[in-house]
């Protein structure tokens, strides 16, 4: 999910329906309101899976996950307007672009405009994430059918201009915000690496495997990330030991892993306050692939952060309240300075 421009609405969207449903949230935050739901991706598109919601001034950029085709990875982007109407449709790059082939898989959705540019990471269609985790990962075939890529792209033209070799499945991207800075980093969930992509000096662009997270061989699946707003401490969520760690990113191309700690049985998405010292975490992935019984916690759970460690804050248990599960998390400023926890999708 992801709010418009002006933060007054939040776009939301299905990966197994692919509709994408719009709250009103600027009336009332308590009281989020449907006022529109978006029906015509699939049809007009041909793509599915709407995942990534990213704002531009009055239109709203959906990265997409699958295609209506064969349910696989190969996909695109959608723009609309933010009364809801498509403007344009942006296949992922399946040529070779910069030496690289792509492969038309789509995941998250990131900007730098002071560079004019905008970089797509890739996962995997229908066919892999609606399926059972524990029956995914027996099948060798289907293990196949992850992306290895990213994508530069021109933003004011739309075009792919260049494909990174990102073997693992890249997922969430972040950008350096200090101000001169001009590289980003993510996290490959197969083979467990942080990635930097960084212009080279001939203007093109590069990814580099620049650290391990966890132990790579036991397949940890790292998931969600959050980059510190001064660029010098990046958070790693791992699923499947339900930890966090803080890696020390001051030297970008040499992060270091310097705090551990176990959030949960599970544990996905994490975001933090602007000032670093707030850190919240919530627990589901994708039903279908979040662990069961005794193991299946459904939480959020934020924590207090001065730097050395985490102190626990306060914690829902969405089991226990019957919320169902907490996936991703958005934050609106009320006010400067201030930040308040605005929303959940619940799967």
């Amino acid at each position: 999910m992801g709010f418009t421009d002006d933060r007054k609405y939040l776009w939301a969207g299905g990966l197994d329906d692919n509709r994408i449903y719009v709250f009103d949230v600027g009336t009332d935050p308590t009281k989020p309101r449907l006022v529109k739901t978006i029906t015509d991706l699939a049809a007009k598109t041909k793509f599915a899976g709407p995942h990534t919601f990213y704002a531009l001034p009055g239109r709203m950029l959906i990265g997409n996950l699958s295609n209506t085709t064969d349910r696989g990875g190969a996909t695109g982007l959608a723009l609309y307007n933010n009364k809801g109407t498509l403007i344009a449709r942006y296949p992922l790059p399946t040529a070779t672009l910069g030496g690289v082939a792509g492969d038309g898989y789509g995941y998250d959705v990131a900007i730098n405009p002071a560079k004019n540019v905008l970089l797509t990471s890739s996962f995997a269609g229908a066919q892999n994430y609606m399926r059972n985790l524990g029956e995914l990962i027996k099948d060798p075939a289907a293990m196949k059918h992850f992306g290895s890529t990213m994508v530069v792209w021109n933003l004011k033209s739309m075009q792919p201009l260049q494909v990174l070799s990102v073997p693992g499945a890249p997922l969430e991207i972040r950008w350096s915000l200090v101000p001169g800075q001009s590289w980003a980093i993510t996290a490959s969930a197969l083979t467990s690496k942080l990635w930097l992509i960084r212009p080279a000096e001939d203007g093109t662009w590069t990814a580099k495997e620049v650290a391990s997270i966890g132990e790579p061989s036991k397949v940890p699946l790292p998931v969600d990330i959050s980059l510190s707003a001064d660029g010098r401490g990046l958070w790693v969520n791992t699923f499947m030991d339900g930890t966090t760690h803080y890696f020390d990113i001051s030297d970008p191309e040499h992060p270091r892993d310097v705090y551990q700690k176990r959030i949960g049985s599970q544990v996905n998405m994490i975001s933090q306050s602007w000032d670093g010292k707030r850190i919240y975490t919530t627990s589901s992935l994708l039903s279908r692939w979040d662990k069961t019984g005794a193991d299946n916690e459904q939480f959020l759970r934020a924590f207090n952060w001065d730097g050395h460690s985490l102190q626990p804050a306060f914690e829902i248990d969405f089991t226990k309240e019957q919320l169902g599960r907490p996936h991703h998390m958005k934050f609106s400023a009320r006010s400067a300075g201030s930040q308040n926890l605005a929303a959940f999708i619940i799967r």
